[in-house]
């Protein structure tokens, strides 16, 4: 079974897709599973996009279960939702929100508009 945040973040890595130039800044990604956290980072740079893999401080944080992270990461589950629902937390520049929406799978065109529902 594949690992859809690890094919995420890396699909990341290998398209280095462009974002537009307003997004700037650092989104740090905390989940959890079974007690046991593990950190994504991602930088946004002059529309581009880098990964890491730290605890380093960030403009925004990013807290949820890694099984909910998945979820939004399948379109599943909506993003803005799982905030409404208190599924997934947000700390720091809640802006930032709306560079991770664009780099969902459902927003970059897999064909489905999950993320993109009332709901989502």
């Amino acid at each position: 079974m594949t690992d859809p945040i690890k094919e995420f973040f890396a699909d990341i890595e290998r398209s280095r897709p462009h974002l537009p130039e307003k997004y700037a800044g650092t989104m740090r990604f905390d989940l959890t599973v079974d007690h046991v956290l593990e950190h994504w980072v991602l930088i946004f740079d002059s529309g581009d996009v880098q990964v890491a893999r730290d605890s380093r401080e960030a403009d925004s944080v990013i807290r949820a279960r890694r099984d909910v992270f998945a979820r939004i990461l399948t379109g599943e589950q909506g993003v803005y939702a799982a905030v409404w629902r208190n599924l997934l937390s947000i700390e720091g520049d809640i802006s930032l929100l709306a560079t991770l929406r664009e780099l969902l799978p459902t927003a970059r065109g897999a064909g489905r508009t999950a993320a993109r529902t009332p709901e989502g």
